[in-house]
């Protein structure tokens, strides 16, 4: 989500293709089927969302927009780093362990311990926007930005507002951030699930 809306917005001369339209043909060039990827006419190509992301904003040549995006210092560069690294990692990885416990009909005290697992990833950001409006500092940076893209795929299929509804910071941060113009109209807040996914009775 985040590369289609940095493209758009800062109208980056590049073709979008989605990888699904041809699998096959993708992995030939993509072996390890790694999205998002570029691939340039000279042969360059690039994967990995945090380098893609920082290439695309890097095109435009325009410095204050970078330090904008990613930090005026070292120590705001480097926590930019840390909370985008955090949400590419955390993030996923805990939803995902969330959304098999409840698929596998796992024993009750497994899917209590990976809900356990995925409310934790997301307290951390409620105690970090507790102390500014922003994850780094009073702007939103390229950390918030993919962070919310993040947050917006996935109350849309596995959290629901029964658990987000007891983050107030992130509450209030989440449609501030979807409403940059990388990410407006690209999520549905009114989509979001009512009640977190929960394993089927056996």
């Amino acid at each position: 989500m985040l590369p289609r809306g940095l493209i758009d917005w800062l109208k980056i001369d590049l073709t979008i293709a989605n990888p699904s339209d041809d699998v096959e043909g993708f992995k030939k060039l993509f072996p390890l089927g790694k999205n998002p990827a570029i691939l340039r006419n000279d042969g360059f190509e690039l994967t990995e969302v945090i380098a893609v992301t920082s290439y695309l904003v890097n095109q435009t040549g325009d410095a204050e927009l970078e330090k904008t995006l990613y930090g005026n210092t070292v120590d705001e560069r480097s926590q930019v780093l840390r909370f985008f690294s955090f949400a590419n990692q955390e993030i996923p990885s805990s939803v995902v362990a969330l959304v098999q416990a409840a698929r596998t009909n796992a024993a009750q005290e497994v899917y209590d311990e990976k809900l356990s697992t995925c409310l934790a990833t997301f307290d951390y950001f409620e105690k970090c926007l507790s102390k500014q409006e922003f994850l780094v500092n009073d702007h939103i940076t390229i950390a918030d930005l993919f962070a919310a893209s993040m947050c917006g795929t996935l109350f849309g299929f596995a959290l629901g507002k029964d658990k987000f509804g007891g983050f107030t910071k992130l509450q209030q941060w989440l449609p501030k951030v979807l409403e940059h113009p990388t990410l407006k109209g690209r999520v549905n807040v009114a989509n979001f699930k009512e009640q977190t996914i929960v394993a089927s009775p056996q």
